[in-house]
């Protein structure tokens, strides 16, 4: 029973920490996008943060998903827990949430138009954006939940056995 616990708790935790990094890496796509729209830091944009932040990490959640899962079962089966093994691998992340966001732009021909003046994912600078949110997610799934990638493993494993005497 010991065991099953030990997992649950440790889906919490990883759940927990897909939320952190969710919400790191709008953070910094949000902090990085305000500047080039012409919004100041003249204290006046706190509050919209408060609505943006949020209402981000939802789509960053959303697109992210199953590449992230790839990289929490990479990281738990092999108990990977230094950062920069999380941070490379939001970095990863991100490359792979830029194809799922281009490949949906095509298939609906309707996002970036060119009449909503919004950025284009085919922009270098758009990449070098989401690959740095990735990094920043990775490091924050890292304080969250990477740096006991794996530990659900030890708990599970029988004791040593003593030495013959």
């Amino acid at each position: 029973m010991t065991g099953v616990l030990a997992i649950v708790l440790r889906l919490a935790v990883i759940f927990l920490g897909y939320i952190g990094a969710s919400l790191a890496a709008s953070a910094f796509v949000n902090i990085l996008m305000f500047g080039p729209l012409g919004m100041g830091p003249d204290g006046s944009i706190a509050p919209a943060f408060i609505f943006t932040i949020p209402f981000t990490a939802l789509f960053v959640a959303y697109f992210a998903f199953l590449p992230a899962l790839l990289v929490i079962l990479f990281t738990e089966f092999l108990g990977k827990r230094d950062w920069l093994t999380h941070a490379l691998g939001g970095g990863a992340v991100a490359l792979a949430a830029i194809g799922l966001m281009f490949a949906g732009m095509n298939a609906t021909q309707g996002f970036g138009d060119e009449a909503f003046d919004l950025p284009r994912l085919d922009e270098p600078q758009m990449a070098l954006l989401f690959v740095g949110a990735g990094l920043v997610g990775g490091i924050a799934y890292w304080l969250i939940a990477g740096r006991s990638a794996g530990s659900w493993r030890q708990d599970t494993r029988l004791p040593p056995s003593a030495p013959a005497p």
